[in-house]
Parts: C-alpha cells; structure tokens; sequence
C-alpha cells in the first residue's frame, strides 16, 4: 500500500482492497502490522451448565463468525449479491482472519424472550482489541 496526500485515507485504503465492485476497508492489516484479540460472548438457548455450543461442533462456528469479520478473498466469496449504495467502502475489521492472534469464548444462557427467534439462535458479544505486532510511526494509535 502506498499513502499519498491525495484522496482521504478511507479512499485510498478502499483502492488498496478491491474485489469486483466492492472496496474492502479493514482496520486490522498486514500493512499497518496490526492484529486483534477476540473476547467472544456466546448466548445460546440452550441449557446446559458448562457446554459451549450444542446442536454443532465450536470449531466450524468460530470458523464461519471468523470468515465474517474478514474480507473475502476472491470476489465468489460475496455470494453474487448486489453492492448496496450504504457499502461504498466496505468496512470490515480484518484483512484475513490470520491476523487474529487469540480467542476466547465463554458461554450463557440468552434470557430473551423466544417469540420469533429459532431455537439454535444464539447472540453473540464481542469485545474487540487491537494492537500492533511491531510498534511502527503508521499504527503508534494502537500501541
């Protein structure tokens, strides 16, 4: 990537990420030398004392919610849906979801009322922190 004094920063990211007519701005990038630490909070109906996730294995479900917080790779990972005048630029929190460095994930019970909610529905929290993998002039915000 290369930063001119050009077009705003958003831009120039947007240029930088391009696939089709979607422009991906990701906050965590190789480029900035960046990575993230997830603290995910897992609200399911089900109840079971101690058990993560029941009805699918935790692996393949963090893999999915993982594959959503990072830009696709190749424009066929967009589903052939129609870019929307609200997503230009894309945002998104993660270049690739090799940038997240640490998980961890801890289970409830969601008390919501369930009219309209299917029974595998689950909600989740998560808290987000970013930092730098090596202090440059580029990320010293996240330091």
């Amino acid at each position: 990537m290369k930063w001119n004094a050009g077009p705003p920063m958003v831009e120039q990211i947007a240029w930088n990420f391009q696939r089709g007519p979607f422009q991906f701005v990701p906050l965590v990038t190789e480029k900035l030398v960046l990575a993230c630490k997830l603290n995910i909070l897992f609200l399911r109906r089900e109840v079971g004392l101690g058990r993560i996730v029941q009805g699918g294995d935790i692996d393949n479900r963090l893999k999915t919610l993982f594959d959503a917080l990072r830009m696709p790779k190749t424009l066929e990972e967009t589903g052939g849906l129609p870019l929307l005048d609200t997503e230009k630029p894309f945002f998104c929190l993660l270049e690739d979801d090799a940038l997240i460095t640490e998980v961890r994930v801890r289970a409830d019970t969601l008390l919501t009322p369930t009219e309209g909610a299917g029974r595998n529905d689950v909600k989740l929290i998560i808290g987000v922190t970013v930092k730098p993998i090596q202090t440059l002039q580029c990320n010293t915000d996240f330091a």
